[in-house]
């Protein structure tokens, strides 16, 4: 749909030169932020600013700090500064919209922490507005680019047809305890359009997308405590197969991901953000293992970020796949949520 403009939609990075590092404002100071902006600086990233709320400003002088960067608390005086080609954004999931628009009609490409946006209409918009101002959206969902999720995609066919698959990855959350007395993190808040599809579930439904596209029809069992979903199962039809996504954070078990087929079965062992063994189980007796690469687990999705800003390994074709891919999910996961009845005030915006 959009292959057409996709070159345009890079080249504002590009033609900056291969040799020059991608300068990035990383906003936000939580869990997520301090745990990628290093990483970022550690990867070949410049990352010239942190940007955090004035109440958290301390948190972004440390984080600072450690990455030899600016702390600031003035986002548009952020977006406005030369020092930045692009913002990470890891800040709760109702900001997404905002703060990346933001950013985009400054000229800035956004890094974007899952999930892409409250809802599909946002996503959708936030896509187009990328498109018309010749810059990136990179859907950072780590499972899209791992390993472990590309060997699974290339087993795919190995199988036969496909007749089941299911994904599980669930969670007893350290803050689900301070929920059930009623202090609520953004999280568990409808608010910050939180809830285990929107956390979990978004990691599981990404790795279904990726190895099956779209489904022609989805419905989301949850389990709902003061009007956040806590823990649920997704059902996916695509026609010829079935398909479900566990996600939990209200309760744990191992973490898995399974494919079935007429001529055999495809099995993850860990949780589909992750670098996980898969191995492959065939009807004929044939068993082939694959273990992971032993790396951070958030290396292939940046490496593919900067081969889309460089037009290298993954270039414009897999770019506008990711695209469309962050699309389906973000659909399918509102879809889901909406069949369940629950709702987040984004959804009016």
């Amino acid at each position: 749909m959009r292959a057409g403009r996709m070159r345009n939609r890079i080249a504002p990075y590009t033609l900056r030169g291969l040799e020059e590092r991608m300068r990035v404002a990383a906003v936000g100071t939580g869990f997520i932020g301090k745990l990628v902006t290093p990483k970022l600086a550690a990867w070949g990233y410049d990352v010239t600013y942190v940007v955090s709320t004035p109440r958290s400003l301390m948190k972004a002088e440390q984080l600072a700090a450690q990455v030899g960067a600016l702390a600031s608390c003035d986002y548009d005086a952020v977006l406005a500064s030369d020092k930045v080609d692009a913002v990470y954004l890891g800040i709760p999931n109702d900001l997404h919209y905002d703060y990346a628009t933001r950013a985009l009609l400054a000229g800035k490409h956004v890094i974007l922490e899952k999930p892409m946006c409250s809802n599909y209409e946002e996503a959708r918009r936030l896509v187009e507005l990328a498109d018309e101002k010749g810059l990136i959206l990179f859907d950072a969902t780590t499972t899209l680019y791992q390993p472990s999720t590309l060997k699974a995609m290339e087993w795919l066919p190995r199988v036969g047809t496909v007749k089941m698959a299911v994904v599980n990855y669930s969670q007893y959350s350290s803050r689900y305890d301070r929920f059930k007395r009623g202090d609520i993190a953004p999280a568990f808040d409808p608010a910050h359009s939180g809830g285990a599809l929107m956390d979990l579930g978004h990691y599981c439904l990404s790795w279904l997308c990726r190895l099956f596209g779209e489904p022609k029809d989805v419905t989301y069992l949850a389990n709902v405590e003061r009007g956040i979903d806590t823990s649920g199962v997704t059902l996916l039809d695509y026609g010829d197969f079935k398909a479900t996504a566990i996600a939990a954070k209200d309760c744990g078990a191992p973490s898995y991901g399974i494919v079935q087929g007429t001529e055999g079965y495809i099995r993850m062992d860990g949780k589909p953000n992750a670098l996980c063994t898969v191995e492959l189980h065939l009807n004929d007796g044939t068993v082939e293992k694959y273990l992971p690469p032993e790396q951070d687990q958030y290396r292939a999705e940046f490496e593919a970020l900067r081969g889309f800003a460089e037009g290298g390994r993954y270039g414009l074709e897999q770019c506008q796949k990711m695209d469309e891919l962050g699309l389906v999910v973000s659909k399918v996961q509102t879809q889901a949520r909406r069949s369940a009845g629950v709702t987040f005030p984004a959804d009016e915006r």
